[in-house]
């Protein structure tokens, strides 16, 4: 066996950190052999715990992170146990654990799993793990203890295969003196037919007389000299107080003798008698000697091999048996009373006294299985079974046997060893009540299932016939019990804190064993009072959750045949750490569904969009009442940022607002338009912050809201705009009628003078006052126009209104300056007021041509979304922004004097608002310049325009 921590092949063994620990200082628990553990663990925080718990012991480790390491160091090297991580850098443990599998049959491998990790235990133990730790706040208590039990178990494996190996030893050497003594026996028988024993005679003298016998032949004596001789010279000594000369004295004294001598290197057995005469007179003596050397020999190694396996007994904590078939008697080692409580004088050493403290639902089982295994001609013997110990309890216990035959094949007894592994399946137990508490909170529908399953696992640890736990509900003070089973109460509505038992472990935070003794003294002393039908012992321990107690969790007695121990208080408090966390998760997750219910039921009435964000801008999640307000499908954004969904001019933006809201934490709210598949849309995005440096968005759609809002300010500047229009009409009107008249007769009179005067100059001068009448009527024309009231709306195709105000304005063209219409060929029907449209459509194309001298003036009609679109653009001299945002202010122009009042555009404008429309400008000085004008389509044209 190679030294532990020591390379089992070679110096090409490779090197890994090992914990500061010497071997000299390194001890195992009992046996004082040195312990040398593997730690494999990728997680670099879980392998520090592991090591401090381990080096606590003082054992050496060593640690690996990676498989490839961990295979290499527990090829290399011999430990006692290795600990295997569910989690490696370059892997799984369970590969780790393949990769070991049938390497290294002697070296326990404890597999470490997370609370949640029951798939990854059972992998572990069907890959070659002989156990597995669950990774709870008990890891570093649990774990050297889990860790040393395996050690001991290997230890004590090794033990008994080395004294089974040596037990077999000696039984074959006792086989082969058997056969030996059988051999002698026959030689025996054929010395007694053929008188082979020594016998001899003496006389009183004790001068031998007589003798004969094969044996004769090994004391080498000269021939003839076997009579005559006296003992004296046959021994030669002069004592007569040495054997045999002292024996054959008592003989002559009339003793029978039976003695043993040591002679020419031979043991014999001798038996002397007096040799007497017919009247009972002592002539001599007469005696026999057997040669017993071989014998002898066989005996003091059977003697030394007992030794030797009583001593193998007493070196394990075993108890160590042999049971013979023939006679049914059992040997077993003292080690019986340290495990099972019986002394010596308790024990009546056979099979049937074993097998009557099997435990009933056992014995059987047991009993079927050792005589399969003899009747079948086996060997090898294992089981696990219950046995009764000296106080009444039964342990749980691993014997393992093997069976001896004798050289015809028949079984004449086994050997073996039975180990105490109660403790150890009270931990697995434990381990697994803890692994399936934590199941059940996953797995239960609802919390009374989950109460159920707690039940019924507990039930598995202790008797919990009478069950129940109880809540404390801090917000009202009170103490509730939603689970509560008991033979002897009904279960009690929710109550103030009183000073009962379950009280009295709520407020220490401590658990309790209240057995009659323990529950008079705290009656006594005022911290508890009885509560409810007393019991014979009370059993109950805190529930605590982040270092609070939520409740108590409690098992009770009604009979004296069902009692707790101080081992059952321990085992109680132990789970009921995993139970706290099992209510509270799962009160928490009733919790959670109750809020997602409220929230989803919430998102449902509100038809808002809802994305949750990280710090960077990933979309980690959505909800959306309606895919069809999503810019794009789902699977296309979540896990992208948001800068790369949307479209930059509205990516970036969010970009912004959301490192706003992380540094300020607070409250960013944007609005901004979006294509989506139903379209163009408006929204608004409240951006709030969350935990975990994440964000939220709240989308709303606004687009009905904005609409409704341009509705209500271009109704609002309509109105305003038409009572402006309209006053500035009657007055128009009414200084158009006051001028009228006068024109008029200057009219009369210039035609008068120009038909009497044949003055050239006069008559010029007539021409220019003339001229001047016909610019002051157009004028009064135009004012007259603006105090027109509504239109006269008829059903018309705009494209014969659009041709016949092109028609009109045509003659008016520049040369160098072409004209280009385009209005289609399908019928544009509007309810319209043709004049007053053609009005428009000409003052467009009188102003575009009046500001292009090179290029082209362009009319097309168009159709857009509600609207048609009279659209007229030339490539002028276009606008300042200056006199854009004037351009429709009445009697503002920029022609010189005498070509312009101003009052075209605004009257356009006022046009155009009585159908319900609108005219839009864009410009750019040297450009030119484009006028809309935006008439809305369908029923909207048959609409009063001056509603809304």
């Amino acid at each position: 066996m190679s030294a532990r921590g020591l390379p089992r092949v070679g110096s090409g063994a490779h090197r890994s950190s090992m914990a500061q620990t010497t071997p000299s200082e390194v001890t195992g628990a009992s046996s004082g052999a040195p312990v040398a553990v593997l730690v494999i663990d990728g997680n670099e925080e879980h392998q520090i715990l592991s090591v401090a718990a381990l080096t606590r012991r003082k054992w050496i480790v060593r640690t690996a992170a990676s498989r490839r390491q961990g295979l290499q160091l527990a090829l290399a090297y011999y430990f006692d146990a290795i600990v295997i991580a569910s989690k490696l850098r370059d892997g799984s443990g369970i590969e780790l654990l393949r990769a070991l599998a049938g390497r290294l049959p002697g070296t326990p491998v404890i597999f470490v799993v997370p609370p949640d990790g029951e798939e990854a235990a059972l992998q572990a133990m069907e890959s070659g793990a002989q156990s597995y730790i669950v990774k709870t706040p008990r890891y570093n208590e649990l774990l050297p203890a889990i860790v040393w039990e395996h050690v001991e178990e290997a230890r004590n494996r090794k033990r008994l295969i080395e004294t089974e190996q040596v037990r077999a030893q000696v039984v074959t050497e006792r086989k082969t003196v058997e056969e030996r003594l059988s051999q002698s026996q026959a030689r025996l028988r054929m010395v007694l037919e053929q008188a082979p024993l020594l016998l001899w005679s003496t006389d009183q003298d004790l001068r031998v007389t007589s003798a004969m016998g094969a044996g004769l032949q090994g004391l080498e004596l000269p021939q003839g000299q076997e009579r005559g001789l006296t003992l004296y010279e046959y021994f030669n000594v002069r004592d007569d107080d040495m054997e045999p000369i002292a024996a054959h004295r008592r003989a002559l004294l009339g003793e029978s003798v039976a003695t043993q001598i040591e002679w020419h290197g031979r043991s014999y057995d001798v038996h002397i008698e007096p040799l007497r005469s017919g009247d009972g007179g002592i002539l001599g003596t007469i005696g026999v000697a057997l040669d017993v050397s071989e014998r002898t020999r066989t005996e003091e190694s059977l003697r030394r091999s007992d030794v030797r396996f009583q001593l193998l007994g007493r070196a394990t904590n075993d108890v160590v048996w042999d049971w013979d078939f023939q006679t049914d008697g059992m040997w077993i080692n003292e080690n019986l009373a340290a495990a099972f409580g019986y002394r010596a004088e308790d024990v009546e050493p056979t099979g049937a006294w074993w097998e009557e403290h099997l435990h009933p639902d056992d014995r059987g089982r047991i009993a079927e299985g050792i005589q399969g295994l003899i009747q079948s001609g086996g060997s090898a013997w294992s089981a696990e079974y219950r046995f009764r110990r000296k106080d009444g309890a039964y342990a749980t216990v691993v014997d393992r046997g093997y069976v001896f035959h004798d050289p015809s094949g028949h079984p004449v007894r086994m050997i073996g060893s039975t180990m105490d592994v109660t403790r150890q399946r009270k931990a697995e137990a434990i381990q697994s009540a803890v692994y399936k508490i934590s199941e059940a909170a996953n797995s239960a529908k609802h919390l009374q299932e989950l109460y159920r399953q707690i039940h019924k696992v507990i039930g598995g640890l202790m008797p919990a016939t009478n069950f129940y736990i109880a809540l404390y509900e801090d917000r009202t003070k009170t103490l509730s019990f939603p689970y509560f089973v008991d033979e002897a109460e009904a279960p009690p509505p929710p109550q103030e804190l009183g000073r009962g038992l379950t009280e009295y472990v709520l407020r220490t935070g401590r658990p309790l064993l209240a057995s009659p003794q323990v529950f008079e003294d705290l009656t006594r002393t005022g911290e508890v009072e009885l509560v409810g039908p007393p019991s014979v012992d009370w059993v109950g321990a805190p529930l605590a959750s982040q270092g609070k107690a939520i409740g108590v969790i409690v098992v009770q007695s009604y009979k004296e045949g069902v009692r707790f121990v101080e081992e059952d208080k321990a085992v109680l408090n132990f789970v009921s750490e995993q139970v706290a966390m099992a209510i509270e998760r799962k009160r928490t997750h009733e919790s959670f569904l109750q809020t997602s219910s409220e929230l989803e039921a919430i998102f449902r009435a509100v038809p808002d969009l809802y994305f949750r964000l990280s710090a960077d801008g990933t979309i980690l999640g959505y909800y959306a009442g309606r895919y069809a307000d999503l810019y794009v499908p789902p699977e296309s954004f979540i896990g992208r940022r948001i800068h790369e969904v949307l479209p930059k001019d509205v990516g970036d933006p969010f970009a912004r607002a959301m490192r706003k809201v992380l540094e300020t934490n607070g409250l960013v709210t944007m609005e901004y338009s979006l294509e989506v598949p139903s379209g163009r849309k408006e929204f608004e995005a409240r951006i709030l912050p969350l935990i975990n440096d994440q964000v939220v968005l709240v989308v709303r759609d606004i687009t009905e809201r904005k609409a409704a809002e341009s509705a209500l300010k271009a109704s609002t500047e309509r109105l305003l705009e038409s009572e402006r229009l309209a006053t500035l009409g009657q007055l128009a009107g009414f200084i158009a009628h006051e001028l009228n008249t006068p024109f008029t007769n200057i009219s009369l009179l210039t035609d008068a003078v120009a038909r009497r005067v044949q003055d050239g100059s006069v008559t010029e001068k007539l021409e220019k006052i003339h001229e001047e009448r016909r610019r002051a009527a157009e004028i009064i024309r135009e004012l007259v126009g603006l105090s027109r009231s509504r239109p006269v709306t008829v059903d018309v195709d705009l494209r014969s209104i659009v041709e016949r105000a092109v028609d009109e304005v045509r003659r008016h063209r520049k040369t160098g300056v072409a004209f280009e219409v385009g209005l289609g060929e399908v019928t544009v029907p509007v309810r319209a007021d043709p004049l007053q449209l053609q009005e428009v459509v000409m003052n467009l194309l009188r102003n575009a041509i009046d500001a292009t001298n090179r290029g082209a003036v362009r009319v097309r009609l168009e159709q857009r979304p509600g609207f048609h679109a009279i659209v007229v653009s030339d490539t002028g001299t276009g606008m300042t922004p200056e006199v854009l945002s004037h351009a429709f202010d009445p009697f503002f122009t920029t022609k010189v004097r005498r070509q312009g009042l101003g009052i075209g555009l605004p009257l356009s404008k006022y046009i155009v608002a009585n159908h319900g429309g609108t005219i839009e400008v864009t410009s750019e000085p040297g450009k030119g310049s484009t006028f809309t004008v935006l008439l809305p389509r369908g029923d909207r044209s048959h609409e009063d325009p001056d509603r809304g």
